[in-house]
């Protein structure tokens, strides 16, 4: 079978067929990382060259596994890159192991874009496995809870949420702020941490989604909230995505049954502030215009990814005023 599913992926890492060419890729980064290091994990480390981001030399990769190791039973190549290496390159550099069992080679891509990859995920056969954001906040809870235990931290899931909200939904820099409390105690509660974790570019995502949903001036919280080095317009369009989705689905659960289970709904129990706020949110908005947005935010997706010739970070300014006109329609805000 084709290992292109996280689940696949770790179920290969428990049996003893690993292969000794893969290639991991998405644009999630921490999972890409942490998942290689584990992949890496299950081979011998002793003859290991990792070539990182433009240190990378197709000589000097294709070198170390043709020749053969005086100190070690197998060759080991990792790269890590945020863009493809040539596909005639990853084809020799398979070649090799093909042709030789004692070769390893792992490819670590932070790239998520299908179209780009076609050709060199060709070249690893089913040998490959995606990455994608948490579908859900429980996905993020069990993924931040290992990282808070390997740290031997104490954080409660209410805890890492917020973190997680406020850094704008990226796994990495939530395990990096993980990481910076790790080296200050063991311990925390929520409002300990929301002393000590800040907002990445000074408004969260949250904050800004709040005004768009009730029709608030967003101008100068957008270009903040995008003064940021690893921002994406694809990334805030996902967010955005998830935000309508999760009202949507309260949304859904109160219009069919009266209520809603938000531990059956949303798969954790947030504070009552802000259940009040996500009920309140999602009973505002009519089932037509959920229809209606997710409808406009796929267009914009579209334009986003296929149109070369426009402004992004204005386009899609311009696109969420254009979803505040759709909330104002007949809104019950």
């Amino acid at each position: 079978f084709i290992l292109c599913y996280k689940k696949d992926f770790i179920s290969l890492l428990n049996s003893p067929n690993i292969p000794n060419f893969f290639l991991l890729y998405g644009a999630e980064s921490y999972q890409v990382e942490f998942y290689t290091n584990e992949l890496l994990g299950k081979f011998d480390k002793e003859n290991m060259l990792s070539l990182y981001f433009d240190d990378y030399s197709f000589n000097i990769a294709i070198s170390h596994l043709s020749e053969p190791s005086l100190f070690a039973n197998s060759n080991l190549l990792h790269i890590k890159n945020d863009k493809k290496i040539p596909a005639k390159d990853a084809k020799e550099l398979i070649a090799q192991c093909q042709n030789n069992p004692n070769n390893i080679f792992i490819l670590e891509l932070h790239e998520g874009d299908e179209k780009v990859l076609t050709d060199i995920k060709k070249q690893f056969g089913s040998n490959f496995v995606r990455f994608f954001p948490p579908s859900s906040a429980s996905e993020v809870n069990q993924i931040l809870s290992n990282h808070a235990k390997f740290l031997g931290l104490n954080i409660d899931n209410q805890s890492l949420l917020y973190i997680y909200n406020l850094q704008n939904e990226n796994l990495y820099l939530s395990a990096s702020e993980l990481n910076k409390l790790a080296s200050i105690g063991i311990k925390f509660s929520l409002d300990e941490i929301k002393e000590r974790v800040y907002a990445l570019n000074g408004i969260s995502f949250d904050t800004l989604f709040d005004k768009i949903i009730n029709k608030q001036s967003i101008n100068s919280d957008y270009f903040e909230f995008i003064n940021d080095s690893s921002f994406n317009e694809i990334a805030l369009l996902n967010m955005l995505f998830r935000a309508f989705y999760r009202l949507y689905l309260i949304h859904s659960s109160i219009k069919t049954s009266g209520k809603f289970d938000p531990k059956i709904v949303l798969g954790y129990t947030p504070p009552p502030q802000v259940l009040n706020k996500l009920q309140s949110q999602a009973i505002a908005i009519k089932t037509e215009q959920y229809a209606q947005i997710f409808k406009f935010l796929n267009e914009i997706e579209f334009d986003l990814k296929c149109k070369n010739n426009i402004d992004k970070e204005c386009y899609l300014l311009s696109a969420i005023l254009s979803l505040q006109d759709i909330l104002s329609k007949n809104s019950k805000f």
